[in-house]
């Protein structure tokens, strides 16, 4: 019997495909459903589901975002759309998103009800056998590459690869959504390929590729599955700045997998190792100890929670934390954000123990952070005329954005947008007083596109226009040029 959740905001659409359609007839079971996308995707956390009948149209969550998630977290779930919409733009980008068929509602009110599960049987099948048939038979196969870009959808990746080389061919699979694939037939090729991803003078900030081992053998679909494991599990761990090229073995992914699956205690000895955990973070030892604090960063790192379970412990020490914080000062620390990268989790750990540290009069701040805040200072001084964005001058210094935030704060007294407009505001006063050229020409070097913007923004911060403050300060003696 196949799995089957329903999901649709509609309660008497749920009821009524639930109670009307003879799914044991054609080997179906409704083990659930959901009103919206969110629910659906908490409820496969704790059941497990073979058939994801979805309506499209839904609040806080719509079929499609939930159908990309799906895509990522169960690469082998059967979707079935069910719709209201003609539009053939909504029915395209559904099939694109790996639906095997769509159901118009015109057609359960006509209670055509086997005519429609005998199709999605019949494209159950169809897609098993794709699967099966799908082999990777060339020992030369062996490599692959994937390639990981921060876009929300295939289409954007194929333009993005267009963009970077015209001459690259066309993945041979989507190993999951937004993750295309190639097989490197021979090892001219493998260069090629490697070249042309990793050489791109252009390529986004944040992308990154999978070179892919251990392929020999493995269907597509087996294939894609590793792959949507390693994405949603250990990249999060692996995942560092200014590194774009990531070797991964999936035959030896298979083999880590079966070890586990052999450890009847894993997880209660995970359990134990948490929780001891828990009592060495609860406790302040770490604020001015750094090898226990290293030690303690170490053995949480060896657990591989995943991303959401990491976040939540992360959380219940910043609760423990707050305790020591508040009792110090009065203040409580700033609540972390999820990260996107156990790279990230680390500085946020980091920003949140120099808090404590500076709290509890401990210098906050190593020699290493105060030289990249004072090298982004810098940055900032030589780029006033070009956009400035804290998370790019973070990642140059290599600092993730929140901690990097909270560092300037501390170090220059100032926000890092405060410091900007700063420094702006003084270049402009002195371009002011020392050229005779426009307003217009000033505000562009000084990184402001537009003049009335940059003259409100001028006056916000000398009381004076632009026009005003010129007239105040130059003299006939000033020797202008």
């Amino acid at each position: 019997m196949l799995n089957v959740l329903i999901v649709d905001d509609d309660k008497l659409v749920r009821r009524g495909l639930i109670s009307a359609m003879p799914w044991a007839e054609f080997g179906f079971q409704v083990v659930g459903e959901a009103r919206n996308g969110e629910k659906a995707l908490e409820f496969l956390e704790t059941q497990e589901a073979d058939v994801l009948l979805t309506d499209l149209a839904m609040p806080v969550m719509s079929g499609l975002e939930l159908m990309r998630e799906v895509r990522v977290r169960y690469p082998r779930m059967f979707i079935v759309v069910l719709t209201l919409h003609q539009d053939f733009s909504y029915i395209q980008e559904a099939l694109r998103l790996g639906a095997i068929d769509y159901i118009a509602k015109v057609q359960l009110e006509e209670e055509r009800f086997e005519e429609v599960l005998e199709r999605i049987c019949s494209r159950i099948a169809s897609e098993r056998r794709k699967e099966s048939s799908a082999v990777v038979h060339s020992s030369s196969a062996d490599q692959g590459y994937a390639w990981m870009a921060p876009a929300s959808s295939d289409a954007e990746i194929r333009a993005m690869l267009q963009r970077l080389s015209p001459a690259l061919r066309e993945p041979d699979f989507w190993a999951a959504p937004e993750l295309p694939a190639w097989l490197a037939e021979d090892p001219t090729e493998a260069r090629k390929l490697e070249a042309l991803l990793n050489g791109a003078p252009s390529c986004p900030e944040n992308s990154a590729i999978l070179r892919l081992h251990g392929l020999q053998g493995k269907t597509k679909a087996e294939i894609s599955a590793r792959l949507a494991d390693y994405v949603t599990g250990e990249w999060f761990y692996a995942r560092q700045p200014d590194l774009h090229l990531y070797d991964l073995d999936l035959s030896r992914q298979t083999q880590q997998k079966a070890d586990t699956a052999a450890g009847s205690t894993e997880g209660e000895l995970a359990q134990r190792t948490l929780a001891e955990l828990r009592r060495r973070g609860f406790k302040p030892d770490w604020v001015h100890e750094t090898g226990e604090f290293e030690a303690l960063l170490s053995d949480l790192a060896e657990l591989r929670l995943s991303p959401q379970r990491l976040h939540g412990e992360v959380l219940g020490w910043t609760y423990a934390w707050n305790a020591i914080c508040e009792a110090a000062t009065g203040k409580r620390l700033v609540i972390p954000q999820a990260a996107d990268s156990w790279f990230e989790t680390v500085q946020e750990l980091h920003r949140m123990r120099d808090q404590l540290r500076f709290a509890l009069g401990v210098q906050p701040y190593s020699s290493e952070v105060q030289a990249s805040v004072t090298q982004a200072a810098a940055l900032v001084r030589e780029r006033l005329s070009e956009p400035l964005q804290a998370g790019r001058i973070a990642h140059e210094v290599n600092m993730s954005r929140s901690y990097f935030s909270q560092c300037f704060r501390d170090i220059m007294g100032v926000t890092f947008n405060e410091y900007v407009r700063q420094q702006r505001i003084n270049r402009a006063c002195s371009l002011l007083v020392e050229t005779r050229k426009t307003v217009q020409w000033v505000a562009e070097r000084t990184g402001y596109a537009d003049e009335k913007y940059f003259s409100r923004i001028f006056r916000e911060q000398t009381g004076l226009l632009p026009s005003e403050y010129r007239q105040q300060h130059v003299f006939e003696e000033t020797n202008v040029r």
